[in-house]
Parts: C-alpha cells; structure tokens; sequence
C-alpha cells in the first residue's frame, strides 16, 4: 500500500475511526466522518487492516462543522477528542448505530432506543489529568496525541471547565520561577509529571494535585500561597508521588500540602464527599439520566448488590427504593468515602464492603447458609473498561439472582459478558438504552438489564 492515497470514508466505527477501503483494505482514519474523501497518510499496516490520518481534504461529509479547538487540526492532532468535527445530533446518532450494530445480535427483537442528548456536551469533565513537558518556552502542559506519549500544547480544552486550564496555566508560571523541571519519560529525570484537577458542580471546590517524580518539590510553601491566593476555590493540594517509569499516572504515596484531599459535591439531590483518587463519572447531568432511568426501571427491591461502587453514586440513589444495599468498592479510599456518603444522607439501609469484586461476590453467593447476606434480588455492575471477571459473572449465574442491571463504558467488553449471561441458558435481555456520557468522543456509555428466565 502506498504512503499517501484517497481514502473516501462509508461509516464510522468503534474507536473513533471513520472506515473506507483501499485496494482492498479496511482502512481505519482518525478525525474522519461519513463521506469525507481526503489525502491520508498510513500510519500503521496489518495484512487486512491499516489505519491512516486525513493529509488534505477534498470533499467534507453531512454533519461536518469547524472543530472549535487549535489542537484538533490536521498537523498537530490532540487524543482528547476523536469527534469534534461532527455536529452534536450527527454524534449521537453515530453511537446509537455502532451500539445496536454491535449488541442487536445478542437480541435481534430488542428495540435500541435512541441516545438521549447530554444537558452538559461541553465542559462536562469534572476531573482532568494533565501531562506537563518541556519546550524552548519552558514548561507547558496538554493531552497526549493518539497512540504516543507526545504531548500536544493546550491553551484552553472544550471537555472541561475553563477554570482548569486558568488554573493550570498559573501552576506553571509559577513553577517555572521556582525552577521545577517537567519530567522526561525517556531519561526518568526531571519533577514534575501531571497537574490534576477536579471540581464539584458550581466549581466552588477544587482539589489541585501535583504529580511528582520524587518527594522534592522546590519552594512548595510558597506555591500553595501564592496559588491559593489567587483560586480561593481550591480546598485542596495534594502532592501524588510517582517515582516509577511506565503511564501509570498516580503513584502510591501522597503529601498534604493544603486543605483536604477530597471535596464536596451534590447528584441527584444527595451530598457526596469524593477523595481525589475516588472513582466519580465525569459528566454530572449524564449520570443524573442514568440514575432516572435505574430508579424507573428498578421499582422496589429487596436486598440489591451495587458492584463496583466506587463512592456509592448509584446504590445511595436507590437506596430509597430497596430494604438493605451493600455496596462492594475495591479502593479504600472510595469506600471509606461511601461509608461517610450513607451518614451523610441518613442512609441506615446501606452497608459498605472494601473488597475486589471478583473476590466477594463468588464468597457472598456461593453458601447462603453461612454467608451473613442473602441472595440479593438486583446487582448493579458498573465495572472499568476491562468488564466483569469471569469469577463474579460465574457466581451470578450459579446464584440466579432476579435482576441484573450492567452499566459499561466499554461497548466490546459489555458484549463480551452479556455474551456469557445469556449464553448460560439463565438470563434473558429486557433493554439496552445508550447515554452520552463523553460528548465530542466516541466513547459511549451503555445500560443494559437483564432478567433471570
């Protein structure tokens, strides 16, 4: 195949791609829509497959806009966003399809309804983890560019607040005069590594996190007055220290530098404390649809599991409709988050369990006769990307419990153990609804329930 060719493009697929044909080749190009026709460049090639980027354009499909950010352009091209070039209702529509093309198989007679429009598709992120470099201008911060770790220079992103990237910006002016270096992932020197924000709704709280490569962050008592000075809102600083090579972002050991290292917030009308390393989605009006749409389709329960419950998001607002909820959260921080969310909100009816699920959950539902719980009548599973271990999807079989309700941010892993649940011949699917949890990416977040035959 050569370098450069034309690349018309026929649909959209999983990944953020846009796919055409090339002597006879799938081709995968990124930042393209449907019946975009433009100069590519290859990029990677397998013996069936190759993935390209657009060079020029010469014709711009239906539903194409002017992408409203300097990073997303053809030369430069930033890994935060794979869609903004598409308007809002041609997004959306573009991740109804590729869910019922992946998942309508498993229920041919299902009805897929379409996917509700976000209340928040921009600026919606409440946490960001922001990778810092060095150039001939000093330090600067951005988002890494697809399939590297180059980082593409940001001014101002369209996900999150403008509040974090004003704030960022300032972190690195200072820095610069106190004479931190930013880190080097090829020689494993320099301090700095990640700015990391998350705020509450109104964006009167912040917790601003500093990623360093060692203990050592140069004049730090003076950085957390002059920039608390500035940004009253920040309740919180914390120094992660992450001394080894690789992209994991945060490290085991952390510094108080100010504040607290959690913040306040509200969902749903219940209030939430949210530790920085807690797990909390991202887009606050998307999951205010979700809970409606599980409070709807829930009614009441008796005992109901909420697996993977990160700080007890989903088990808290449903509390109400159920006699005892057990949340299972395998990070300690967020557990300990949940147990203080049911004081909180006066939730008697909540227990919190710390523990991996894939541990638990076979241990809860193997022997009901010792086990202090009983067979729950709902789980809730909202596991990471990865999808649900084959250890607790096995037990859920064995135990049979009534009513499963799988959120997922993963479309292939979430076919992968539906896959499994039906296939055991014990439970059959009653709905899949989309949610638009990441405007202008592809990524989608799907529910889907289940009951048992």
């Amino acid at each position: 195949m050569n370098k450069r060719f034309i690349l018309r493009i026929e649909k959209l697929a999983l990944g953020g791609f846009g796919l055409g044909f090339h002597e006879g080749k799938a081709v995968f190009a990124q930042r393209m829509a449907v019946g975009d026709l433009a100069e590519v460049e290859l990029v990677k090639e397998r013996k069936d497959t190759a993935f390209a980027r657009p060079l020029r354009w010469l014709e711009r499909g239906k539903g194409v806009r002017e992408a409203d950010c300097a990073s997303f352009d053809l030369d430069d091209p930033c890994g935060g966003c794979d869609w903004l070039m598409l308007d809002y209702p041609a997004q959306l529509a573009a991740k109804t399809e590729l869910v019922r093309e992946l998942l309508q198989p498993l229920a041919p007679d299902l009805k897929i309804g379409a996917m509700p429009a976000s209340p928040n598709p921009v600026n919606y992120r409440n946490k960001a983890f922001l990778p810092v470099g060095s150039g001939a201008d000093g330090l600067y911060y951005g988002i890494y560019a697809r399939w590297s770790h180059r980082i593409v220079p940001h001014q101002r992103c369209v996900l999150h607040p403008q509040l974090f990237d004003t704030i960022a910006q300032r972190c690195l002016e200072i820095c610069r005069k106190a004479g931190v270096q930013a880190y080097s992932e090829a020689s494993h020197t320099g301090t700095l590594r990640h700015i990391g924000l998350r705020c509450n709704k109104d964006q009167s709280s912040v917790l601003l996190i500093l990623v360093t490569r060692g203990a050592k962050l140069p004049f730090s008592n003076l950085f957390v007055k002059q920039i608390t000075a500035e940004f009253p809102c920040i309740s919180g600083i914390v120094q992660n220290i992450n001394r080894e090579r690789g992209n994991v972002i945060l490290g085991p050991e952390d510094k108080l530098l100010y504040g607290n290292p959690w913040l306040f917030d509200e969902l749903a009308g219940k209030r939430f404390r949210i530790h920085y390393r807690s797990f909390w989605q991202i887009n606050r009006g998307t999951t205010e649809q979700i809970i409606a749409r599980l409070q709807k389709l829930m009614g009441g329960a008796g005992l109901v599991f909420d697996a993977y419950s990160g700080i007890g998001a989903l088990g808290l607002n449903l509390a109400a409709q159920a006699e005892r909820v057990l949340c299972v959260e395998e990070c300690r921080e967020a557990a300990l988050d949940g147990e203080l969310n049911s004081e909180l909100n006066d939730l008697a009816n909540v227990d919190h369990l710390c523990a991996r699920v894939e541990d638990a959950l076979p241990a809860l539902l193997s022997d009901q006769q010792s086990s202090p719980c009983k067979t729950p009548d709902v789980i809730i599973l909202d596991p990471p990307r990865s999808g649900v271990k084959p250890a607790a999807l096995q037990a859920i079989i064995d135990t049979g419990i009534e009513r499963i309700f799988y959120l997922s941010c993963a479309p292939m892993t979430l076919h992968r153990d539906l896959k499994i649940l039906l296939g055991s011949g014990r439970y059959k699917l009653e709905g899949i609804q989309t949610f638009d949890m990441f405007p202008q990416t592809w990524h989608i977040e799907t529910l889907a329930w289940l009951s048992r035959v």
